[in-house]
């Protein structure tokens, strides 16, 4: 099945499908793509491709070695997804227990490498997003590894994240790129609390451009920096001025 308008990204979904088929064998459960390309928002020089990989165990040391390598030799075939493939390998058990249990998980995504983390409620908005939007590329249905989340919860969830860029903004003061994520994601978190769903972050900066007209060109300019990934000719320096009047504004006005 084609999932895109766009060869290359219908090919990365294949290679990462059939790879972590044969990686995992029998102990992989399902694989699900989530994100923009499920809400159609999709762009090909600058998007993301979000995935969730759910197996009957725990990542081992030895799956490590053998992501490493298909990460490695993907990005070596297709350059142009280097930092753009977002996969989070997840215990079954840990999934459908996450409430009341941390579980550790892989994961790879952009600005990280493949590693080990811990998960549990801080990511019930990740899940939530799989439960409402994602679609099955193989295995189980999603309502089999995941419980029933509520949209308050997930609400909750978006607005106390939203309230950690107040402090995070300050570290973004050398990158054009992490100031166009704080922007974006705050339109996005504005969008939930007021329309109680979730869209992409380009649905969410044209919605936040008429809702805060007086920030418009700084929402506009925020998805060019994002786009650029920090080949902008801007200074980081000066777009930081904008992109920390518009997070603390908004957090005041908004998240308190």
């Amino acid at each position: 099945m084609k999932w895109s308008k766009y060869k290359e990204v219908n090919q990365v979904i294949e290679k990462l499908t059939e790879n972590h088929k044969y990686i995992f064998g029998d102990r992989m459960v399902g694989y699900y793509l989530y994100g923009s390309l499920v809400w159609g928002d999709f762009n090909i020089t600058s998007s993301d491709i979000d995935t969730l990989c759910v197996i009957s165990s725990e990542v081992t040391s030895k799956d490590l070695e053998e992501l490493r390598k298909m990460h490695e030799e993907i990005v070596s075939s297709m350059p142009m997804w280097n930092n753009r493939i977002e996969v989070h390998y997840a215990p079954l058990e840990g999934l459908r227990n996450f409430r009341t249990n941390t579980f550790r998980m892989g994961n790879i995504s952009p600005g990280e490498p493949l590693h080990i983390i811990d998960s549990g409620m801080d990511w019930i908005d990740e899940w939530y997003c799989v439960q409402e939007y994602a679609v099955t590329l193989y295995g189980m249905d999603k309502k089999e590894v995941l419980p029933s989340i509520e949209k308050r919860e997930f609400i909750q969830t978006i607005c106390g994240y939203a309230k950690s860029f107040r402090e995070r903004i300050r570290t973004c003061k050398g990158s054009s790129y992490s100031q166009a994520y704080a922007i974006l994601t705050l339109c996005r978190a504005l969008y939930t609390l007021k329309n109680e769903e979730q869209v992409s972050k380009p649905a969410a900066a044209r919605w936040a451009s008429d809702f805060l007209p007086e920030y418009s060109a700084t929402i506009h300019d925020a998805l060019i920096w994002r786009q650029e990934r920090d080949r902008t000719s801007r200074n980081p320096q000066e777009t930081y001025l904008l992109a920390e009047q518009f997070v603390d504004d908004v957090l005041e006005r908004f998240f308190e």
